[in-house]
């Protein structure tokens, strides 16, 4: 069954009234009919089971015949905290990222960031964030914000702990880290093409980023994304 995040605004005790992009899209794209039956997602964790009752144009309404929770969220919080990469791949951490379980990504600036990778897409990247999050019946669309700079990042993260993978780390894995202490919230800080620089990882040290190593093998950056979050919903329980 088709399921589309709505704007709270549309959705009243009885009834679904659709943007138009959605209606649009359940019209022309999709081209269902008035009996066709969807799923409707306020993304604050309530579900609705909707049966389309008018289609026009620019307009298509749905009686509610069901309200439950969402489901489909992991119990840990992942913020990923990922260096910008050439288009393509940051997309693709979006979107894999999102059917995994990450809660909230934060476009990061670091000393190797690619300059051309620095333009702000938030338009589109949120596109993609809530495309994958109907797709593999997320409950919530994670949260994106627009980028800072590493050092920002890392004074700010709140979580119960913060994890920074790299290549020159190869005492404590993601998981014994994470199994030192039980947590609800994980920070993952994750290196452009090239890795983060020495400087970097030594200053999140001192910030209190755990260097830690996912494995002997050398990772493409878009990989180790999705790597260290499946590792730490592993670790946490929530995979």
């Amino acid at each position: 069954m088709h399921r589309f995040f709505v704007d709270p605004q549309f959705i009243s005790d009885t009834a679904v009234s659709f943007p138009p992009e959605q209606a649009h899209q359940l019209r022309t794209v999709l081209r269902m009919n008035v009996g066709d039956a969807v799923v409707v997602l306020d993304n604050d964790g309530q579900a609705y089971d909707v049966t389309l009752t008018h289609i026009e144009k620019r307009q298509v309404l749905g009686e509610i015949t069901a309200r439950y929770a969402a489901g489909g969220e992991p119990g840990t919080h992942i913020t990923l905290y990922m260096a910008l990469l050439k288009r393509d791949n940051f997309e693709w951490v979006l979107q894999k990222g999102t059917e995994i379980g990450v809660t909230r990504f934060v476009p990061l600036l670091t000393a190797r960031t690619v300059v051309a990778a620095k333009t702000n897409k938030q338009e589109r990247w949120q596109r993609i964030l809530t495309e994958a999050a109907e797709q593999c019946r997320r409950g919530r669309i994670p949260e994106l914000t627009a980028p800072q700079p590493l050092s920002t990042a890392a004074a700010a993260h709140g979580a119960d702990i913060a994890l920074i993978p790299w290549e020159e780390a190869t005492q404590i894995t993601l998981a014994a880290a994470l199994a030192a202490q039980p947590v609800r919230s994980v920070a993952l800080f994750i290196g452009p093409e090239g890795g983060f620089a020495e400087s970097e990882v030594e200053n999140g040290r001192l910030q209190g980023l755990i260097p830690v190593t996912l494995g002997p093998r050398i990772l493409r950056a878009e990989t180790a994304a999705i790597v260290a979050a499946t590792l730490t919903l592993q670790a946490c329980g929530d995979l």
